[in-house]
């Protein structure tokens, strides 16, 4: 009598695999991005770090998205190669441990972004290639949910270590766990072992001209997130100036953000895979405009907290909207290039903001309330560009086929 096999077919197991070295590599991205984006700017100013100092660290993430152009020529071209410089980027961390001063810690955060901003394009490239394209969106809910729970964690644990032990050395331990988590990157295995075909700067804006849909959603990106990132640096000063928020009480508004956004990515996962990552970005956007507005009139930290569940909420979406739209309308072969050129556009605005508000905030011109207003009202222009992007017709039109290896197998979802 014949009797199925339970277990799971060649193709299905690797999946499987590359699915778990990808939620550990999560890991030590969650644990650390919780740490530089929830902590260090309040630990910078209470370091003594000025308001255009707290832009430049703001700004640091965007410095390296531009720089990320460049990814196709200096970035990682295989997974082992993507191991070293994401765990590079976690191991200057450490450096605080050393020398805990403002200085270093903007210059740590530019060196943590400058790994991130150059392994994305070839990790986008690098899903295309391991997973199947109709489950996209909800792979990239999981891996987005793992990273994001990690996240969470580092957040509680982070506050509490740092008003132990200070700040900096809290930090510097996370950038310990992510190097131990970076090295599951170099287990990663594609359906070809090829390497990554190089590109440069020119190459990457093109390759993201010539897509409408992109390139309308990334002018539109370019309002929403540069509100946001022109808030970021008031945000510390609502924590410390006019709060007077205790490091673990910053790390409680870091840990709703990192839950809202660990619930927030299956379910936005499943809404793209359905019905498609502009309805996930509109959602999401409407809802991360509430948190901006949140933030800017809160009179007491329960607002903060309602506003943190809005923000990681709306942050969810829009990461799995960009993978899904970038992967839907870009073949595998120019995939990476696609994705470097969006960073660079999106750096470019994303340095200019961080030091927009800041500065009007120096000069007086400003408070943090009405800063904070005219963040909300650019990101409501965002939002409104996102409902007005049409969806366009996706390169990729058939799912990719699980075949029973994944070393050799043709290319099936570029077009």
């Amino acid at each position: 009598m014949y009797r199925p096999s339970l277990r799971p077919s060649p193709g299905q197991s690797a999946i499987g695999r590359n699915l778990a070295l990808d939620l550990v590599a999560g890991v030590g991205i969650g644990v650390t991005m919780a740490l530089i984006n929830a902590l260090l700017p309040t630990i910078a100013r209470r370091g003594g770090l000025e308001p255009l100092g707290l832009s430049a660290l703001a700004a640091a993430p965007f410095v390296a998205n531009f720089l990320g152009a460049f990814a196709g020529r200096f970035g990682p071209r295989s997974a082992r190669e993507l191991a070293l410089v994401r765990g590079g980027g976690a191991a200057s961390l450490v450096l605080l441990f050393v020398m805990p001063i403002p200085a270093v810690m903007i210059l740590v955060a530019l060196l943590f972004w400058l790994s991130v901003s150059f392994g994305g394009p070839f990790h986008l490239r690098l899903w295309g290639a391991m997973y199947p394209s109709n489950l996209r969106g909800r792979v990239v809910g999981v891996i987005g949910m793992g990273r994001a729970a990690a996240g969470a964690v580092g957040a509680f644990a982070g506050g509490v270590i740092a008003d132990r032990i200070g700040g900096p050395a809290a930090v510097a331990v996370a950038g310990v766990v992510g190097v131990a988590c970076a090295v599951a990157y170099a287990g990663l295995r594609a359906r070809s072992d090829d390497r990554a075909p190089s590109f440069s700067a020119r190459t990457a804006i093109r390759a993201l001209r010539e897509r409408p849909v992109i390139a309308r959603l990334a002018v539109a990106q370019g309002f929403y997130g540069g509100g946001l990132i022109a808030a970021a640096p008031l945000y510390a000063l609502v924590f410390v100036d006019r709060l007077d928020l205790s490091l673990a009480e910053v790390g409680v508004i870091g840990i709703l953000t990192a839950v809202s956004t660990t619930v927030a990515f299956l379910v936005w996962g499943a809404v793209s895979d359905r019905y498609g990552p502009l309805v996930a970005i509109r959602i999401g956007g409407a809802i991360g405009l509430a948190s901006l507005v949140g933030f800017a009139l809160a009179p007491g930290v329960a607002v903060l907290w309602v506003a943190a569940l809005c923000a990681g909420t709306a942050s969810a979406s829009v990461d799995v909207a960009i993978a899904a739209v970038v992967s839907d309308h870009t073949p595998l072969v120019s995939r990476a290039a696609a994705m470097a050129g969006w960073n660079a556009l999106t750096g470019a605005r994303g340095i200019a903001a961080a030091f927009l508000m800041s500065g009007l905030l120096q000069a007086g011109l400003v408070d943090v309330t009405s800063g904070l207003l005219l963040c909300a009202a650019c990101s409501a222009i965002g939002v409104a560009m996102f409902i007005r992007t049409k969806p366009g017709v996706p390169v990729e039109s058939r799912a990719w086929e699980i075949g029973p290896t994944l070393a050799g197998q043709p290319e099936r979802a570029a077009a």
